[in-house]
Parts: structure tokens; sequence; C-alpha cells
């Protein structure tokens, strides 16, 4: 590779590609993000709901289509064999990039199509304030690719990855989406981005905080 960069976009390029041609992380992300709005739906019908519950099942939503999606980042080159290969291949800050630069696409995507199939089927939220509401849910999903795609890499050796996953994820997650909460109900309640400002700015300092930990320590986390 001819920098870490040309690297990334290449390891993106070969996820991408793999992704299509199996489906399998693009139909369990649908699936996931349907089924739960739908619930929602079904469950509150016309009933009124308050702005802070309405935030808290987003993030809910957003957190769990995450950890349905967002964790294969590592966890199939080991299921394929291909782990081996990409690491001589590879410089592994360009594995790291392209990695997490694959999952924030498919975080991002998924939650906002959460978001506005609840908002569609929920006309009681209101329209709120979009630029509030596309930022909250922009940062919240660099956040969440960021955590679980660092996490993922650590997991992806073990025999027990499933229930590793979420038990590492959560204490990492915690400072992202306390202030995710608070931005998403001022979003919700059609107040601007300086009223978010504050909780937006956590959210996307913590953010590059754990991208840039992920980076220094990714070499050791993807060749030990």
């Amino acid at each position: 590779m001819s920098s870490p960069l040309a690297g990334a976009l290449a390891v993106a390029s070969k996820d991408l590609r793999s992704e299509i041609r199996t489906r399998f992380g693009l139909t369990a992300l649908g699936l996931f993000v349907v089924t739960a709005v739908s619930l929602v739906v079904f469950a509150l019908a016309d009933e009124p709901i308050q702005r802070p519950v309405a935030a808290a099942i987003l993030w809910v939503i957003m957190f769990y289509t995450a950890m349905t999606g967002l964790s294969r980042a590592f966890v199939s080159e080991e299921e394929r064999g291909t782990a081996l290969f990409l690491r001589l291949q590879a410089d592994p800050m360009a594995v790291y990039l392209g990695k997490l630069a694959v999952n924030v696409l498919f975080a991002l995507g998924s939650n906002l199509a959460a978001t506005l199939l609840l908002m569609l089927f929920l006309p009681s939220l209101g329209a709120g304030n979009l630029a509030t509401l596309l930022c909250t849910v922009a940062i919240g999903s660099l956040g969440l690719a960021a955590v679980l795609s660092i996490v993922s890499a650590i997991v992806a050796k073990a025999g027990t990855r499933n229930p590793l996953l979420p038990v590492l994820s959560f204490p990492l997650l915690v400072p992202l989406v306390l202030p995710g909460v608070n931005a998403m109900v001022y979003a919700l309640g059609g107040m601007g981005l300086a009223d978010a400002q504050a909780d937006l700015l956590l959210m996307f300092t913590y953010s590059g905080i754990i991208i840039v930990v992920s980076s220094l320590v990714f070499d050791v986390v993807w060749t030990d």
C-alpha cells in the first residue's frame, strides 16, 4: 500500500464489496431497524409520547442496532480465515481506518433510517429541529462506530465473542449515550444547535478521543 489512506480506501472497498455480495450485515441492520420501530409504533399506537421517552427509545434502537450490525468488522475476518492475509498485506492503521469508515457508514445509514421511520409513524413526536437532530444522529453514529470497531478487534480472537462485546462496549458507550440523550431531547423539542452545543461537543470530543486512542493501540491489538 502506498499510504495509510490508500490502504484504508482499499480495505473499506473490500468490505463494502463483500457486504454487498453477502448482504449479511445489511440484512441484519435492516431487519433490526424495521422490527424495533414496528414494535414501538404498535405498542404506542396513537398515544402521545414525551420527548425524553422518545429520545431514550431512539438511543436504545441505535445502541442495539450498532451491536447487531457493527460488531462483525473484525469478527468476520477471523470467521472467514482472511485475517492473516489482511495482516500480511495491509498496514494496521489502514485496516483500522478502513473498518472504521465502513462502520460509520453503516451506523449513519441505519440510525438515520430508524429516526426517520419513527418520526414518520409517530407524528405526535413532531418535526423537531432537523439540524440538531441530524447532528445528534451523525455524531452518535461516529461514536458508536468508533467504540465498536476497537472492541470488535479486541474480542475477535476470543471464543466467547457474543457475551464479551456488550460487556466491554457498554462502559465505553455510557459517556456517549448520556449527552446523546440530552441532545436528542433538545432536537425533538425544536431547539437549535446552540441549545445542544455543549452535549454535541462532548459527544464529538469523546468520539475523537476514542478514535485517537484506538489508533494508538490498534497495532498491538491487531498483530498480537
